[in-house]
C-alpha cells in the first residue's frame, strides 16, 4: 500500500490529542476511552489516571493509516499494559519512547515477556510481571491477568501464560481488554465472575491462508459477539480489524451479526484517535 493510498485521519493527532486526554474530565461512575487503531487504546479514570493498552505508535506503508500518536507524544502514561510479544502489541520503539516521555509510567506484561521489555530498554523497577488469575493493586485500580489462547496457549517452563488479556476495575467500571485470543470455555468461566461491563475484543478471525503466512489468528466476528453475550458485557468494542488490510475482517459483518443475533447488545465502533465517554449505569444510585 502506497503512502498516498492510506486513509487520512480526521481527528486530533499528536500533541493536540494528548492535550485532549489531559483536559477531559471524567464524571462519577465513568471512564473516558480513546482508540488509536489495531488494539491500541487509552483509558482515563475520574482521578486522572491514564492507562494505555498495547500501544503501537509507528507508521508503515503496510498500514491503512498513520499512527495518531508518536511515542514521544505520550507524556501522560501512568500504566502501560502489554498483552503479548507480537510486534503490533509489544513494539520496542514505542515502549522505549513512552518510557522516556512518561518517566512516571509502569509497564505490565506477561511473565515470559519481561525479558523483552528489559531488552527494549525499560528499567527493571518499572516493569510489573503479570500472571493469569493474579490480581494486582495499582493505586485505585485492580488489574487481573486473563489467560488467552492466540490460537493456542503459550506457557513458559514454570507454566506462566505468555498471552494475557486484562480485566481492570476502574472506579467500579469493569473493563476487559482481551489482547489477542480465540474463545474457549475456560475464558468464559474466568471472565464471568468479574461481571465485565466493557469488553474490547478482536474480530479479525483466522484461516488457513493467514496461518500459512505465520499470521496467528483471533476470534472472528461471530465468536466475539457470542462471547460478549456469554459473559454478559454491557458494551462491546471490536478491535484488530482496521490497520492491516491483509489481516482483517469486515466490521460490518460484526454489526450485522449483532443486529440479527443480539439486537439489544450495545456496541461502539471507533475511528483512530476518537474519544468516547462511558457512563456506567451499574454504578448509579437509585
Amino acid at each position: 500500500m502506497e503512502e498516498q493510498s492510506r486513509y487520512a485521519l480526521r481527528g486530533k493527532t499528536g500533541a493536540a490529542l494528548i492535550a485532549q486526554l489531559k483536559r477531559t474530565a471524567v464524571p462519577d461512575h465513568g471512564i473516558a476511552i480513546w482508540h488509536f487503531g489495531q488494539e491500541s487504546m487509552a483509558v482515563k479514570t475520574k482521578d486522572g489516571t491514564i492507562v494505555y493498552f498495547d500501544p503501537y505508535f509507528t507508521s508503515s506503508p503496510k498500514h491503512n493509516f498513520a499512527a495518531p500518536l508518536r511515542p514521544e507524544d505520550v507524556t501522560n502514561a501512568d500504566y502501560v499494559f502489554v498483552s503479548h510479544h507480537h510486534d503490533d502489541h509489544l513494539h520496542p520503539a514505542t515502549l522505549r519512547g513512552i518510557a522516556a516521555a512518561s518517566p512516571q509510567a509502569r509497564f505490565l506484561c506477561p511473565v515470559p515477556h519481561v525479558r523483552l521489555l528489559l531488552a527494549a530498554g525499560i528499567a527493571a523497577e518499572r516493569i510489573v510481571a503479570c500472571r493469569a488469575g493474579e490480581p494486582l493493586r495499582l493505586g485505585a485500580i485492580t488489574a487481573t491477568g486473563i489467560a488467552s489462547k492466540h490460537e493456542e496457549f503459550m506457557l513458559d517452563a514454570e507454566g506462566n501464560h505468555g498471552f494475557l488479556g486484562y480485566v481492570l476495575d476502574l472506579d467500579g467500571v469493569v473493563f476487559y481488554h482481551a489482547g489477542d485470543t480465540v474463545p474457549f470455555p475456560e475464558l468464559i468461566e474466568s471472565l464471568r465472575p468479574h461481571r465485565v461491563e466493557i469488553a474490547c475484543l478482536p474480530i479479525n478471525g483466522r484461516d488457513f491462508k493467514r496461518f500459512a503466512r505465520h499470521l496467528i489468528g483471533n476470534m472472528n466476528f461471530r465468536e466475539a459477539a457470542d462471547l460478549t453475550d456469554a459473559i454478559g458485557a454491557d458494551l462491546v468494542i471490536p478491535m484488530h480489524y482496521d490497520l492491516f488490510a491483509h489481516n482483517t475482517d469486515n466490521p460490518a459483518y460484526f454489526v450485522d451479526y449483532l443486529h440479527r443475533a443480539y439486537p439489544m447488545q450495545r456496541f461502539k465502533m471507533f475511528v483512530p484517535g476518537e474519544r468516547y465517554l462511558h457512563l456506567s449505569e451499574r454504578g448509579e444510585r437509585p
